[in-house]
C-alpha cells in the first residue's frame, strides 16, 4: 500500500513538471509606418511547426518550448523579423 501510493506521488510530480515545460506567449503586432494593426501575419517558433497567426486586431497567442525559444513573424511585403523570447511573456511587434 505504501510502495503504491509513493509511486502514483512520484508520477503524479513528474507529470506536472512534464506539462510545465510550456507557457503562453502572446502580443500584437502593428506597422511601423502608421501604427495600425496587422492581420494575418505569421508568427513561429523557430525551428518547429508550431505557430499562429494574428487575427483581425493584430493579436496573437501560442505556446512555447520554455528553453530559450525565437519567434519569427513574417508577412508579404514586409521585413521578417526573429525575436527572441527570453523571459517574457508578452511580446508586441512593429513591422516595416
Amino acid at each position: 500500500m505504501r510502495k503504491s501510493l509513493l509511486l502514483s506521488l512520484v508520477m503524479l510530480i513528474t507529470a506536472s513538471m512534464a506539462f510545465a515545460q510550456d507557457r503562453t506567449i502572446s502580443g500584437k503586432i502593428t506597422s511601423s509606418e502608421d501604427g495600425s494593426a496587422i492581420p494575418g501575419v505569421n508568427v513561429v517558433v523557430k525551428g518547429t511547426t508550431t505557430g499562429a497567426v494574428t487575427d483581425i486586431d493584430g493579436n496573437y497567442k501560442l505556446t512555447v518550448p520554455t528553453d530559450g525559444a525565437t519567434l519569427i513573424f513574417s508577412f508579404i511585403g514586409l521585413e521578417t523579423q526573429e525575436i527572441s523570447i527570453g523571459s517574457r511573456s508578452v511580446i508586441d511587434v512593429s513591422m516595416a
